[in-house]
């Protein structure tokens, strides 16, 4: 029978531990972005139970429909830019992302969240996309839109506790043009 080990009455400096004590010590990370602060301040407020009943300022200007080239709706704008294919796909992604937004809108910071995210896309989209529309083919439309707004958000917020996807971020793309802030068509 082998020896039991009693630590009764042991003192230490520290924790007194029979077998092994695992520490696990992470390094901070270094330039943290904006979203990564902002997750970290959601972690914050959902242990604490921190919601709220208002958007802030910047999100509400998000959901305030802009009228934009006589073209109002999603399902309109794909058509006039010749991407009927896309409707269906489209109109189900974005129902998807509107689902996202308003699950995660109770908490403060994933509102800050999403006004970020909403505004690289919006910014992205105005400023590499829509200089090339009616210049050059669907494709790659599709693929500068996957390296300048998807795959950055991914990056940005593909793990952790808003999860975003491709689908998420494409319907984050189609509810944009659903409000008016961007458009499919020159």
């Amino acid at each position: 029978m082998a020896d039991k080990i009693n630590q009764r009455g042991a003192s230490a400096g520290g924790d007194v531990v029979a077998g092994n004590k695992v520490i696990n010590t992470f390094a901070p990370l270094v330039g943290q972005g904006v979203v990564q602060k902002l997750l970290e301040k959601l972690y914050v407020e959902i242990q604490q139970d921190k919601t709220v009943q208002e958007k802030i300022a910047m999100l509400q200007m998000f959901y305030t429909r802009r009228a934009s080239g006589g073209i109002i709706g999603l399902e309109a704008k794909l058509r006039a830019a010749g991407r009927d294919n896309e409707i269906d796909t489209a109109l189900e992604k974005k129902e998807l992302f509107v689902k996202l937004l308003e699950r995660w809108s109770l908490y403060p910071s994933a509102q800050e969240i999403f006004v970020q995210l909403l505004a690289k896309a919006e910014h992205e989209f105005s400023m590499s996309v829509k200089p090339n529309l009616g210049n050059t083919d669907d494709a790659t439309i599709n693929e500068v839109i996957t390296v300048k707004i998807v795959e950055p958000i991914i990056a940005e917020c593909g793990a952790g506790l808003l999860m975003f996807n491709h689908m998420m971020v494409m319907g984050m793309v189609y509810w944009l043009a659903e409000q008016c802030f961007i458009r499919w068509h020159k």
